[in-house]
């Protein structure tokens, strides 16, 4: 069997896979970014990646292989390194012309060791990953660290969160707890997770909640849960998304650092929806600078993740013979705001 190892790569040069490549270098460890031409010349013009917020950081960034402290750049997935498990860091929609972007070229030939993870919103991931590079190379992943881009082009980071990585059928193995262990080196909350699939659906569940309302609302922080009727909406987005899941075979569950999403199922939606709204009017008001990643693409005017989060949960509804009338509306209604949908 392979030696796991514990370098990590990144595809896709957005504020995410920035902060983690940032956050890799800045502790001594390697960092390699695939970026797209464009992504790789806008990063190498700046000449670091700027990170600001919830900590300050401005790493070096050069043709990889690049030395030990800086982020090195590459748009060739043939400069990827040997054995590294590989974090694919793009929009869901994105995510299937970076697979085939690499596919055939990564891993080389005899490299057991590589395997690879995607941290996109939604659940189709895994199995586009899986297609591509077979399932024994995917590890689960499911990560709430957010980050946005400036106009400046420095990375606010919103927060660190937590990811959480697994073994798609096992409990654990070497290779999930080192690249845990790289993560926690690098200043990122992780944990291993014995039940990746639990915690995939939880997060679908509040991506399904989150996006829902805040995207239609053009609402963020305190605001977005502080009425009686987004806070419903919520909740019914949550509840709907885990009847699928239960149909599927899946549980949610209470994680740490996540949303207490089994809670919030299990409970009427009254006793939860006036919860959210007392712990929205606790938490003073002031300018939103922050926003939910899909909120923060509509405003943008870039394209939107709807068919890989609405699209898909709705699809796997009809499949299991689960009614979803909640997320239909919503899938149909974020479609017409799409700024990435055809004309």
């Amino acid at each position: 069997m392979a030696t796991p190892s514990s370098t990590l790569s990144i595809v896709g040069a957005g504020s995410l896979g920035q902060t983690f490549a940032a956050m890799l270098a800045a502790s001594g460890q390697p960092a390699t970014v695939l970026a797209t031409a464009a992504g790789a010349a806008r990063l190498l013009a700046a000449g670091s990646v700027r990170i600001r917020g919830g900590l300050t950081l401005d790493v070096a960034v050069a043709p990889a292989p690049a030395p030990l402290g800086s982020i090195g750049i590459a748009t060739d997935p043939a400069a990827l390194p040997d054995g590294t498990g590989l974090l694919f860091t793009t929009k869901g929609h994105q995510l299937a012309g970076a697979v085939a972007s690499i596919r055939g070229v990564w891993p080389r030939p005899g490299d057991e060791a590589a395997w690879t993870a995607g941290l996109q919103n939604g659940l189709v991931k895994d199995e586009l990953l899986a297609e591509a590079f077979g399932a024994r190379r995917v590890v689960g992943a499911a990560t709430i660290t957010s980050a946005q881009r400036e106009p400046d082009g420095e990375i606010l980071l919103i927060g660190k969160g937590i990811t959480y990585l697994g073994e798609m059928d096992a409990p654990s193995s070497a290779r999930v707890l080192a690249a845990v262990e790289a993560l926690r080196r690098a200043g990122l909350p992780a944990e291993p997770a014995a039940d990746i699939r639990g915690v995939l659906w939880s997060k679908a569940c509040n991506a399904a909640g989150v996006f829902g309302v805040c995207t239609l609302t053009r609402t963020a922080g305190p605001a977005m849960l502080g009425t009686e009727g987004a806070a419903r909406a919520y909740i019914e987005l949550v509840k709907e998304t885990a009847a699928i899941g239960r149909a599927c075979g899946v549980q949610t569950g209470d994680f740490p650092s996540f949303p207490p999403i089994r809670t919030y199922v299990d409970r009427p939606t009254e006793e939860t929806g006036a919860e959210l709204v007392r712990r929205a009017a606790g938490v003073p008001r002031g300018p939103v600078r922050t926003f939910p990643s899909m909120l923060q693409d509509l405003l943008a005017g870039r394209p939107l993740e709807v068919d890989e989060i609405f699209g898909d949960l709705v699809r796997r509804a009809h499949k299991a013979g689960v009614p979803v009338p909640r997320l239909e509306v919503v899938r149909d209604l974020i479609s017409a705001l799409n700024p990435g949908a055809p004309s």
